[in-house]
């Protein structure tokens, strides 16, 4: 019942530009090191970290609310740290949960991806990608990415009890069960218009059930939408528009960013910042955008249309990932 609390406090925390604000933390790694902030410091323009960890080599990071665990991605290994204990004020490290690749495997230039039960690690470099359990027990599982372009990019769809290997190449979206290319449930859609190079980046909603791949064509960079049958697109941001990435809050809303950023959802707004490169990006649960570009973070709120910057603190390095970590 009080995971059950959590998780509805979730659903209901959205605040944006309303009181009270939410208490969470933010993790910005790079450099090798990861920072926690309070997100209402940022908001308020003060970036003090509450806590600094040493991560060399570190790849990406990722923040699950079932499973209340942190994983860090590394060129050789994968971490799972339990972040039941972090506060506004503390994060603990405590000993992680670790697996380490299969010998050979360097998943230098990895990211990894959540589903409803296991977490995957994709590594492009090496054209493998590994399936781990949410709660950390157990081993890494291979998923097979038979006949995918190396340079897909992969997610993981939850569906009933599955969580479905999602794929974007350049002339195609679907999914299919991770660990059996010919099994169902599956689908694939032909792009339309296919892209011109190497697709971007790959999110699944699965509040909404659909897939949201980013790509670009020799003109302009577009997102793609899978949802029941249906595939549909359209352009973002402007016409030079940097490496774009998506990042996806189920209830506070969609964003784009690359050179300059575009917010999709609740409310879809024109580009802004449009001379900005932004590294990492984050959709919190508190309704608010999280940028950053070099060493420096910029926050809106997307509550307002178009969304409001309300700060832009300097976090003393540069980071390349964010996650949005909810405390107690």
């Amino acid at each position: 019942m009080k995971r059950l609390g959590f998780l509805l406090l979730l659903l209901t925390a959205c605040t944006g530009s309303q009181e009270p604000p939410l208490p969470a933390l933010l993790a910005a790694g790079g450099q090798d090191e990861v920072r926690f902030y309070r997100a209402r410091d940022l908001q308020g323009g003060a970036a003090a970290p509450v806590g600094t960890w040493p991560a060399p080599g570190l790849q990406d990071l990722a923040y699950s609310n079932p499973s209340r665990r942190l994983y860090l991605l590394f060129s050789d290994r994968v971490e799972a740290y339990d972040a039941a204990g972090f506060t506004e004020a503390s994060v603990p490290k405590g000993t992680p949960s670790v697996q380490a690749f299969p010998g050979g495997v360097d998943c230098t230039g990895g990211y990894l991806r959540l589903g409803q039960a296991r977490l995957l690690a994709h590594c492009p470099g090496a054209g493998r990608a590994f399936l781990w359990s949410l709660d950390g027990g157990g081993s890494l599982e291979e998923a097979d990415l038979t006949g995918l372009d190396p340079a897909s990019r992969l997610a993981l769809l939850p569906q009933g009890s599955l969580d479905l290997l999602a794929y974007l190449t350049r002339g195609v979206l679907g999914f299919r069960p991770a660990q059996g290319p010919q099994g169902s449930p599956s689908l694939e859609k032909p792009l339309s218009p296919p892209l011109d190079r190497a697709p971007f980046d790959l999110r699944a909603d699965a509040a909404k059930g659909r897939l949201l791949g980013l790509g670009a064509t020799a003109t302009e960079a577009r997102l793609y939408t899978l949802q029941g049958e249906a595939l549909g697109s359209q352009k973002v941001l402007g016409d030079f528009f940097g490496t774009p990435h998506l990042t996806l809050d189920p209830v506070a809303g969609l964003a784009v960013y690359g050179r300059g950023f575009q917010a999709l959802e609740p409310k879809a707004s024109p580009v802004l910042e449009a001379y900005a490169d932004f590294a990492a990006g984050l959709v919190g649960q508190d309704g608010y955008l999280y940028l950053a570009s070099g060493s420096l973070l910029y926050v809106y709120d997307l509550v307002p249309s178009p969304p409001q910057r309300v700060a832009t603190p300097s976090l003393g390095f540069a980071p390349k990932a964010l996650a949005f970590l909810p405390v107690e």
